[in-house]
């Protein structure tokens, strides 16, 4: 299989890991070579979370190379800044709009840019950006933390995406406990549906 690089980026709970999990697990189930590296800092502070799945035949390290990733998951919006190195030219964003406001804001010791300029500064590295409400689209369905699946099912959207909504429902189907499961499987379907508006 030819190399797809995907980065999952965002802050501590938000859960970017298990969303990577979700994609290596079905990468592993279909029998596809599959690497996964994350890098997290203070999750229980909202501290940056960034995950690589590398996925086909000749791929052998945990870490996208800079300028190779296929496909960015930024599960909040200047996350996708601090990552974009990764992104290769023409690449896909889907990118979570709601913010989560770091400390340093909060204490007036930083602002918090506009969306239309974080996306100006993606804009100089691709226009396929995909901007989803995802964290309201979760909170609508009565399950926040479920924004996870939002995102992953508007990146079974994407074109050139390895894996198929149903190959990915059923991994959801084996990582996550079988109370969340049709929560989890209701907000992916909006992540499809958001997609294609």
């Amino acid at each position: 299989m030819k190399e797809y690089n995907i980065v999952l980026c965002g802050v501590g709970g938000q859960g970017t890991i298990l969303a990577s999990k979700i994609i290596a697990q079905t990468a592993i189930r279909l029998g596809i070579n599959c690497r996964v590296g994350e890098t997290h800092g203070m999750s229980q502070r909202g501290g940056s979370v960034v995950s690589h799945v590398r996925i086909g035949d000749q791929v052998f390290g945990a870490i996208t190379p800079e300028n190779q990733g296929q496909l960015m998951l930024a599960f909040e919006p200047v996350e996708s800044l601090r990552y974009m190195n990764f992104l290769q030219h023409g690449g896909w964003v889907v990118l979570n709009t709601h913010p989560i406001v770091p400390t340093s804001v909060n204490a007036g010791l930083a602002k918090y840019p506009e969306l239309s300029l974080i996306e100006s500064e993606l804009r100089k590295v691709t226009n396929h950006i995909v901007p989803i409400p995802a964290s309201e689209i979760a909170t609508e369905i009565g399950s926040i933390i479920s924004l996870n699946m939002v995102i992953l099912g508007a990146a079974s959207c994407i074109p050139g995406y390895p894996f198929s909504e149903q190959e990915i429902k059923q991994s959801i189907r084996e990582l996550v406990k079988p109370a969340y499961f049709e929560a989890n499987i209701q907000a992916f379907e909006k992540g499809v549906k958001a997609f294609n508006q």
